[in-house]
């Protein structure tokens, strides 16, 4: 016989799960009552519904008790409204008041906390809100540009051995760029307006670096425009990384040398170029679509750490301008990868201790039975009648 419990969602709190021990609610009307001295008469006034809140008692038990206290707590403690699965009332966007726990050194691996939650909803007078994507588009932008001028003075005091040197070096890069486009698969139509412009580029360089700024910037605009030519982030994200290792490995291989014509230009070109990429791909991140939290995090990480050697070269190389705006943009993707996190589904790992059926665990896990699909299409079951183990649970609207 089933128990009645069983049927329930588990509790979660932005994707952190919990044992929920019990909830004690408040609803109603909120009436102010009129009574007046030396009368036996008075009346209420409805002044309105009371704003639904309710304490949560939970309980975390196991030997990862106190990690998994952190782990909620650190989610109760994130600013604004959050999705709540609620075991009764389904999944709620709350929002998080008074948060307490509890630790007894006469119980072992049992954490207790409690905490207020209220129905969150849209504010009357919503605050102001900074467009966090245009923030990172504008601040690529400025990031590519400075670069592209630190570019241009080097060159004008290149001796016209080493401007020779420095384009020879600069058409070989574009060659590394041409051949990873044209191996794309699926070539969208406009790959071939990109491939000629991508052409009179290689032509103006051959002829040497006359106009060093405007050949910057015509070049760092290529690189820019390869998320146009990718349909998906995931594939754009992909050709830039791929871009970056190339031209990464070159600049570790080169061993300049005091005698060497190209001496003084040995990192103008693989500096400008992998500046371009790693600005072109958070240009690419701030305007795709991150399909779940997870992906956007580690996105962030490793665009972050890119933005970061790309400013150290920048101080190294004497471009204070080029290493403002690469730190400035680095702050940027941080903040606007932050922002979405919150709005995206988050991907958790569910241990299943016994068989249950893909729609059972569909709705027990999302509170939605038609999730099963995706459960066993992200986990490539065989046995959708019968799931255990673990299983990788992609969780909508993160809060």
């Amino acid at each position: 016989m089933q128990e009645p419990w069983q049927d329930r969602r588990e509790a979660s709190f932005r994707g952190v799960p919990f044992l929920l021990l019990t909830v004690r609610g408040k609803t109603g009307r909120r009436a102010v009552t009129h009574e007046y001295p030396k009368s036996d008469q008075g009346w209420p006034e409805d002044n309105g519904g009371a704003l639904n809140a309710e304490t949560i008692k939970a309980v975390l038990v196991g030997p990862n008790a106190q990690a998994q206290c952190q782990q909620l707590l650190d989610a109760l403690n994130v600013a604004g409204p959050g999705e709540l699965v609620h075991p009764y009332w389904g999944i709620r966007q709350v929002q998080v008041g008074d948060v307490s726990y509890d630790f007894d050194n006469n119980e072992r691996d049992i954490c207790r906390l409690s905490f207020q939650v209220y129905a969150a909803s849209d504010t009357l007078f919503p605050a102001d809100r900074i467009d966090t994507q245009q923030a990172v588009s504008s601040q690529a932008a400025l990031a590519n540009e400075a670069q592209c001028d630190a570019f241009a003075r080097e060159v004008e005091t290149l001796t016209p051995e080493q401007n020779a040197s420095l384009a020879k070096q600069m058409d070989g890069m574009l060659d590394s760029l041409d051949s990873t486009v044209n191996n794309l698969p699926g070539l969208p139509e406009q790959t071939g307006d990109w491939v000629n412009r991508l052409g009179r580029m290689k032509s103006s360089i051959t002829r040497g670096l006359t106009y060093p700024g405007q050949q910057a910037r015509d070049i760092t605009q290529l690189v820019f425009r390869v998320k146009d030519l990718a349909t998906k982030l995931p594939l754009s994200l992909a050709i830039y990384d791929q871009l970056e290792q190339t031209w990464q490995g070159e600049r570790e291989a080169m061993n300049p040398t005091i005698d060497a014509p190209s001496a003084d230009t040995t990192y103008l070109a693989s500096d400008l170029m992998l500046t371009a990429v790693v600005t072109g791909k958070a240009n690419a991140i701030a305007a795709g679509e991150l399909s779940d939290s997870k992906e956007a995090e580690l996105a962030a990480q490793t665009l972050a750490t890119s933005l970061t050697r790309q400013a150290e070269r920048a101080v190294e190389a004497g471009n204070r301008e080029g290493w403002r705006t690469l730190r400035a943009l680095r702050l940027s993707v941080v903040d606007d990868i932050k922002a979405r996190a919150r709005q995206l589904p988050r991907m958790r790992t569910v241990n299943i201790d016994r068989p249950r059926p893909s729609a059972l665990l569909a709705y027990q896990l999302t509170g939605d039975a038609r999730q099963r699909d995706d459960i066993v299409k992200r986990n490539r079951l065989a046995r959708p009648a019968s799931i255990s183990g673990n299983v990788d649970v992609l969780e909508q609207n993160n809060g």
